[in-house]
């Protein structure tokens, strides 16, 4: 697994102090070490704190060990299909929250009842817009996932 530039806390640049500041985490599964870079690069240069992972093995430990905000998943990977881990994520209460963008060359192959799982469809080569705004818009986060991602219960409501 590749490790965050700067972990899940990110350091502002212009922040008085340098103080630290939060980044929302994403996991990018993709077996090609180009196109994990180019993932991980254009993820991290737009705020990002991004974990990469090379295979399927494991991705449901790294899950519950990272609590990514977004999860950018291939489909050709080896050992075990993208299409498969997609499903059993969307199977698990425990990950089925977790928005899953499928940045793959083989979407074609993607049946359409697992494509539906998916929060989007970026067919490779993607535009980088295209895919900064799908990871931005399947990442908008609640008041519950922040919390989830600090370790924290989730406040309760208001009433009066």
């Amino acid at each position: 697994m590749r490790s965050p530039k700067e972990g899940y806390l990110a350091r502002s640049p212009g922040g008085p102090n340098g103080r630290l500041t939060w980044a929302p985490v994403v996991l990018v599964v993709e077996d090609d070490p180009g196109s994990a870079a180019l993932l991980a690069d254009l993820l991290g240069d737009d705020g990002y704190t991004v974990w990469t992972l090379a295979t399927a093995l494991g991705v449901q430990g790294e899950i519950r060990r990272l609590r990514p905000h977004v999860i950018v998943l291939d489909l050709g990977l080896p050992y075990r299909s993208g299409a498969a881990l997609l499903a059993d994520l969307k199977a698990d209460p425990d990950t089925a929250p977790i928005p899953v963008i499928v940045v793959s060359a083989l979407l074609e192959a993607l049946p359409p009842e697992r494509a539906a799982l998916a929060a989007a469809l970026l067919a490779k080569p993607f535009d980088v817009a295209e895919l900064l705004a799908a990871v931005h818009a399947a990442g908008s986060l609640t008041l519950a996932q922040l919390c989830r991602c600090a370790g924290r219960a989730a406040p309760r409501p208001f009433l009066n």
